[in-house]
């Protein structure tokens, strides 16, 4: 009778959680165990690279640290899988965060993230990662490049870089994902917080003269949105907030105007022909309570909103087609306006009025500019910009706060030489 061949004998460790090596593969594993009671493995190539696994796991669990060691997910593995599909989408379920900065933050780490830190592993992300990766993104091309001379030029500039606030708010990106990351115990330690952002320097906003917004106001007169770019300025309102607002909101026998909700475009899922992601327009209410808000209108205003709604009502009868979405301020057919058609119109209005390009949000801005110069108090402005805290409005006019200063040192100084005066005139007559 033949001797069965002898079976080739498998390498395996103690039920101590030493290594034994794996038939299907020939990979190494170790085991750990947590404090819960449950077995965690560890993987390598060798024996020593499993054990070695093993033991800095059991250091991780002697110190109470989140077990890293053995970890292979990449730094967009947890983006992709975890932090953008998963933690951000509860947030914004929660309330906590805007469906737009959760837009803004994929957009972020696709563009800028993904593409120099992606295959990282996350237990390796190190301050020279980020250091190394914040030097990319300084020198990295904008995008944005003329490809016409102006006058007078010989030759085109070099491509624009990526601005100081898009590298910053970058970095602010990353840090908020590995912040999560930590929560998570899927790291150990944030090193984006190890690391200093590039400063940006806070540009002041446009100021707008009585003159310009004259001009602006005289050049949007005959514009179909005249009540619109009218209620910008009395209100101080922000773009979407404008577009988002509805009739059944507005009472003009009370001179009131409610604020609830604003009109953005949202980026939305990418095609699978084109590759592009495809926007939609989204009604969505006010984030902070301060902006929800129910303002007073000046009788001007009332007067401009009574105007626009009878044109509306025109435009209605004789449309072919109307959407009746309730809004105060649509497009020829009822639908809400595009946000970036309504930057547009503005770009126009400023080249009729003769103005150099500004900023729609800048109305918003010379509304509360104009409110402090008449001598209005800055609580009063805060409400009428519903600004959350006091000392955002106060940093925001902070310039004028000092105007203020220097002419009440003026006026102080006036009363001072009409009260105080005569003892001047006696020193000087003694010496």
């Amino acid at each position: 009778m033949s001797e069965k061949p002898s079976r080739k004998p498998r390498t395996r460790g103690n039920r101590d959680g030493r290594p034994y090596q794996r038939a299907s593969d020939g990979k190494w594993v170790a085991t750990v165990y947590l404090p819960n009671g449950k077995r965690k493995p560890v993987y390598g190539d060798t024996r020593k690279e499993a054990d070695d696994k093993r033991k800095q796991a059991q250091r991780e669990i002697d110190d109470n640290q989140p077990v890293t060691a053995g970890r292979t997910d990449t730094v967009e593995h947890y983006l992709t899988r975890v932090w953008l599909p998963v933690t951000l989408p509860q947030r914004v379920e929660a309330g906590k965060l805007a469906a737009s900065t959760l837009d803004s933050y994929r957009d972020t780490c696709e563009k800028h993230v993904i593409p120099h830190l992606g295959r990282v592993r996350l237990v390796d992300l190190s301050t020279t990662h980020i250091r190394a990766w914040l030097l990319e993104l300084a020198r990295k091309p904008s995008g944005r490049s003329r490809k016409k001379l102006r006058p007078g030029e010989t030759k085109l500039p070099p491509p624009e870089t990526l601005s100081t606030r898009t590298v910053a708010y970058a970095h602010a990106v990353l840090r908020k994902a590995l912040n999560d990351a930590v929560d998570d115990e899927s790291v150990k330690r944030n090193v984006c917080l190890l690391v200093d952002a590039p400063t940006v320097e806070r540009k002041p906003p446009r100021e707008l003269s009585k003159d310009e917004v004259r001009a602006l106001l005289g050049a949007a007169a005959e514009h179909r949105l005249w009540a619109y770019w009218l209620l910008l300025l009395a209100l101080g309102l922000r773009r979407g907030e404008g577009l988002g607002l509805r009739w059944e909101d507005v009472d003009l026998d009370a001179g009131t105007v409610r604020l609830v909700e604003s009109v953005q475009r949202m980026r939305g899922e990418v095609d699978e022909e084109t590759g592009r992601r495809k926007g939609r327009l989204v009604r969505k209410g006010l984030k902070t309570q301060a902006s929800k808000a129910t303002l007073k209108l000046p009788a001007f205003a009332v007067a401009a909103l009574r105007e626009h709604r009878t044109g509306q009502e025109d435009e209605q009868d004789a449309a072919r087609l109307w959407v009746d979405e309730g809004l105060v301020f649509t497009t020829t057919i009822g639908t809400a306006l595009e946000p970036r058609n309504v930057n547009r119109m503005w770009e126009d209005i400023c080249a009729a009025a003769g103005v150099e390009r500004c900023r729609i949000h800048d109305l918003r801005h010379a509304c509360g500019s104009f409110l402090f110069a008449d001598g209005v108090d800055l609580k009063v402005i805060q409400g009428v910009l519903r600004h959350t805290r006091l000392s955002t409005t106060a940093e925001i006019y902070v310039h004028l706060l000092e105007e203020v200063k220097d002419a009440a040192a003026e006026a102080m100084d006036g009363m001072l030489v009409d009260l105080a005066g005569e003892r001047r005139k006696r020193r000087r007559s003694a010496s």
